[in-house]
């Protein structure tokens, strides 16, 4: 019940703020544009995110001069690994706040971590399987823990920091179209290290006799 008050009294703090910068912004009653409302909810985002916390969700309506809808902030359960904040999309998926921090600081996000963590995750979960503890997506590597049915994320480390030897180890040949593109070259003479090699991989290829 006190977290259900504080999220109220947190959520009409939001609101109010929000219905101020839209006023602030948008002076008339005329139609918005897309490009503006865009750029508005970026701007929003990273406000709201820097000064109520990075793991509420919250909508606009435009057509309502600026009314907030403000979505519940994720379940968060204290735990002997700290602080587990449950995915929006993900049930079974919580993040430690380790996690959370690292992920804000490796990709420099002032906007809501949990909405984009999701996002990741929902493209790592097809490596499941490849590397035992880990997920690979197009931005970096999660580790993880199967623990009471539940997937705990306990860090994520973006691609930048990863070692050769680590790039060879994540994304092999199974997950090689998630290798982002600025470790890719047209020319093989322009790598500094080869991950699999078609045309030796033909060469090796067993003769087939019909």
């Amino acid at each position: 019940m006190p977290q259900d008050r504080y999220f109220s009294y947190k959520k009409s703090q939001i609101e109010k703020f929000v219905k101020t910068e839209f006023k602030k912004k948008f002076h008339s009653e005329a139609k918005i544009s897309i490009r503006k409302r865009k750029k508005f909810i970026a701007e929003m985002t990273k406000k709201v995110s820097k000064r109520f916390g990075k793991d509420i969700l919250f909508l606009i309506n435009f057509s309502k001069q600026g009314f907030c809808a403000v979505v519940s902030p994720v379940h968060t359960e204290s735990t002997d690994k700290g602080s587990l904040k449950q995915s929006f999309s993900l049930p079974q998926v919580y993040y430690t706040s380790h996690c959370v921090d690292r992920f804000s600081q490796r990709v420099n996000s002032q906007e809501n971590c949990i909405f984009k963590l999701d996002g990741h995750l929902s493209e790592a979960v097809l490596s499941f399987g490849e590397n035992e503890g880990y997920l690979t997506c197009s931005e970096g590597i999660f580790a993880y823990e199967l623990e009471n049915e539940r997937m705990i994320v306990k860090t994520f480390i973006n691609s930048e920091l990863l070692s050769d030897d680590q790039i060879k180890q994540f994304y092999g040949s199974s997950m090689i179209s998630m290798l982002p593109l600025e470790y890719t070259t047209e020319n093989i003479s322009g790598a500094d290290f080869i991950i699999e090699n078609e045309e030796l991989l033909q060469k090796a290829k067993p003769q087939e006799y019909s």
